[in-house]
């Protein structure tokens, strides 16, 4: 098997694995509600299900499809579920730093630029929506306040992965 194959493979189980152990934590962890536990078992559900067909694809040699559908796809996850779950976009932001890792590691430098930018913009819509002014400040300056405690330094994190993977295809 290829070193990417072996990767992918890799990133799938752990993702499988991770999914699978985590939904009886989420379970605890929230309300014990029809809701919850409805909203846990579909998206730790769906994402064991996708990781379990995406092996499968990778093991009929379709390395490319396993890669980019693991991406993207959990980048439709995640935005879908902090769009939804009514938490702080800062709570968040690791489960995007997460996908855009994986853009970096899976797909390289312009995956990498292309899943940072729409977490970044999935993130500011989150903090724009949620934002509450505290008493004698108006809602644009709770915006960007809101904005403010994790943009700049989300953009530094992408810049630098960036630029770690434009140097190292330099040299090699």
């Amino acid at each position: 098997m290829e070193p990417r194959a072996r990767l992918v493979r890799s990133l799938l189980r752990l993702i499988l694995a991770a999914a699978l152990l985590s939904a009886p934590v989420f379970l605890v962890a929230e309300e014990f509600g029809g809701e919850a536990v409805l909203r846990v078992l579909l998206s730790n559900g769906v994402c064991a299900v996708g990781c379990w067909l995406l092996l499968r694809a990778l093991a009929a040699g379709r390395v490319e499809l396993a890669a980019r559908t693991l991406v993207w796809g959990l980048l439709l996850l995640v935005a879908g579920l902090a769009s939804s779950n009514g938490e702080p976009v800062h709570v968040n932001v690791i489960n995007f730093m997460l996908v855009t890792l994986l853009a970096a590691v899976a797909l390289g430098p312009r995956a990498l630029v292309v899943a940072g930018s729409l977490s970044a913009v999935v993130m500011l819509g989150i903090a724009w929506a949620q934002a509450v002014p505290r008493p004698g400040e108006d809602l644009l300056e709770a915006r960007l306040e809101a904005i403010a405690q994790f943009l700049p330094t989300w953009c530094v994190v992408v810049m630098v992965l960036w630029h770690h993977l434009r140097s190292a295809q330099r040299t090699a």
